[in-house]
């Protein structure tokens, strides 16, 4: 009996003894797993830690990588901008300077009309301005041509070209003569500006038609004496003069006495037996003579004058202003009988 309860009692202490070293293990086990696991997690936190600075890093650099892409990108569009522009302009200013270029001004025009004769010299081209000078003539016909009546008139200046037309680009400082030049390839219409009166003669003025090229006025042919080469012997060279001095005294004589007769028998003849043309009839005969090529040009009856019809040459200018004035070309009378026309002013000066 005392041996089976010490075996019992041993058994039992043995048990106890398994149990509580059973528990102390797991315990162990338990402390070692929680340790195990605290620092697992905190070495997952260190880990995610460091991803989380190296993606917010990457992201940094990404960023920073995408903001200079597109700075980049920005000043590449912008510099192709300002290629844009200035190649834009390039051409505009290359198309400008085509357009300008195409129309051929040439170098000399002529405004070919007899006894109203002008030059227009064009030199110095430079882009889209040139300089031009425009010397004109007027004469009432070939006897005043002949004699040296001769009127001129000049004007020149720098002028800007647009397209076909070239303008001077400020008036005349003395005479305030300003003109525009129209190319129609054919020829050029020149137009005054401003009123060029004062920088021409008496019935001189630049605009008209002008040809292409220097064309010179055509000359006036003198008629010479048909026997300008005869020589006459001494003989007959003395009895020539001899008979010119005695026929020279005796014309001299009897013209002191019979020209006034004369004179006051032809006036009346000739007004008695000629009817005079009318004032229209005058003015239209005036017309034909001066043959003005401005339209807005007029020729109207002015006064009498000693029985013959005195017309007046001139144009209306209108610079803008409320009251416009005339600028005068000439004053022309004409004899209502004979029908001569002539320039009222020459015979006066």
């Amino acid at each position: 009996m005392r041996k089976g309860l010490f075996y019992l009692l041993a058994l039992a202490v043995l048990c106890i003894g398994g149990l509580t070293g059973c528990s102390l293990f797991n315990e162990k086990e338990e402390n070692t797993d929680k340790q195990t696991s605290v620092e697992e997690k905190a070495e997952q936190k260190e880990t995610e830690a460091e991803e989380n600075s190296k993606n917010s890093n990457d992201g940094e650099e990404k960023n920073e990588v995408t903001k200079e892409v597109e700075k980049s990108e920005v000043s590449k569009g912008s510099s192709s901008s300002e290629e844009n522009t200035s190649s834009t302009s390039k051409d505009s200013s290359k198309k400008a300077e085509t357009v300008s270029s195409q129309v051929d001004w040439g170098s000399a025009w002529t405004r070919d009309i007899q006894f109203d004769h002008a030059l227009l010299e064009i030199t110095q081209k430079s882009g889209n301005t040139f300089t031009f000078k425009i010397h004109a003539t007027n004469a009432l016909d070939a006897a005043a041509v002949k004699r040296g009546a001769v009127n001129v008139g000049e004007v020149y200046g720098t002028a800007k070209v647009e397209g076909d037309v070239a303008t001077q680009t400020a008036p005349d400082p003395d005479t305030g003569c300003q003109v525009k030049m129209t190319n129609y390839t054919g020829y050029i219409q020149v137009e005054p500006v401003t009123d060029c009166s004062g920088a021409a003669g008496m019935r001189v003025h630049f605009d008209g038609k002008y040809k292409k090229g220097n064309i010179p006025e055509p000359e006036i042919a003198v008629e010479d004496d048909a026997n300008d080469n005869f020589e006459p012997s001494e003989d007959e060279a003395q009895n020539n003069n001899d008979e010119a001095t005695e026929e020279d005294s005796q014309n001299s004589v009897e013209s002191d006495s019979t020209d006034q007769s004369l004179d006051s028998s032809e006036n009346n003849t000739s007004e008695n037996s000629v009817q005079p043309i009318s004032r229209d009839e005058a003015r239209q005969l005036v017309v034909n003579y001066l043959h003005p090529d401005d339209p807005e040009s007029i020729i109207e009856y002015d006064h009498d004058d000693n029985g013959d019809y005195i017309f007046h040459y001139y144009k209306v200018i209108d610079d803008g202003t409320d009251t416009a004035h005339t600028a005068t070309t000439g004053w022309y009378g004409i004899n209502p009988y004979t029908k001569e026309i002539y320039d009222y002013m020459a015979v006066n000066n």
